[in-house]
């Protein structure tokens, strides 16, 4: 299986200082655009599945992708980002459901507000859960895309590549980047690219 593990576009937090920042933002413009060109991008490589975080930024992100592939559509829990500084935010399920008509929304998402202030450790044993997951759910796919997060994806990068999860192995993610694995069938892995940002450079 071939994993495209992409960062959502611009969002609004991205260009705030930290103490402005609010719940769940929305892409920028600059987000929406970086999210167009990332689907023109990847669509071209044809995944079978979306897999996408329940956040605002990533499904904003996700869905030009789907609309240029056709793909199967699904919203995980598990692809949320870690240590957030709002652990309450996230949309109720009906409104998005609602905004996003085609996504699938796995049953009982816990949601909003999961999985709120998490450790290192404990987002170390997410990125663990959904990689595991992602294998055993797409084992017989050619290839999967996961629209996420920058902190989420350090930690889902390390666990695929059997990585420390100790801090020692920092992995820079920049919005809309691409990064691309092979999972292979007897558990080796083979990194493709890592924080491919070419194409999200816009004026």
């Amino acid at each position: 299986m071939e994993l495209l593990l992409l960062r959502h576009g611009e969002s609004l937090n991205n260009t705030l200082p930290p103490a402005e920042q609010v719940p769940d933002p929305e892409l920028t413009a600059l987000g929406r655009r970086q999210a167009g060109r990332l689907a023109e991008v990847v669509a071209a490589l044809a995944p079978a599945v979306v897999i996408c975080s329940p956040l605002l930024r990533a499904l904003d992100t996700a869905q030009p992708l789907v609309a240029a592939t056709g793909a199967r559509w699904l919203v995980w829990a598990d692809a949320a980002e870690s240590h957030r500084a709002h652990p309450g935010d996230g949309q109720p399920l009906e409104a998005l459901r609602r905004r996003y008509p085609g996504a699938g929304f796995e049953a009982n998402l816990p949601w909003p507000g999961y999985p709120g202030v998490e450790t290192a450790e404990q987002a170390a044993v997410r990125g663990a859960r959904l990689a595991a997951r992602l294998r055993a759910t797409f084992a017989g796919q050619e290839r999967v895309a996961v629209v996420a997060h920058g902190t989420l994806n350090g930690y889902l990068l390390r666990a695929c590549l059997g990585a420390p999860q100790d801090g020692s192995v920092q992995i820079e993610q920049g919005n809309a980047c691409i990064n691309q694995l092979l999972l292979e069938a007897e558990g080796r892995v083979r990194l493709l690219r890592c924080n491919d940002c070419r194409h999200a450079q816009l004026p």
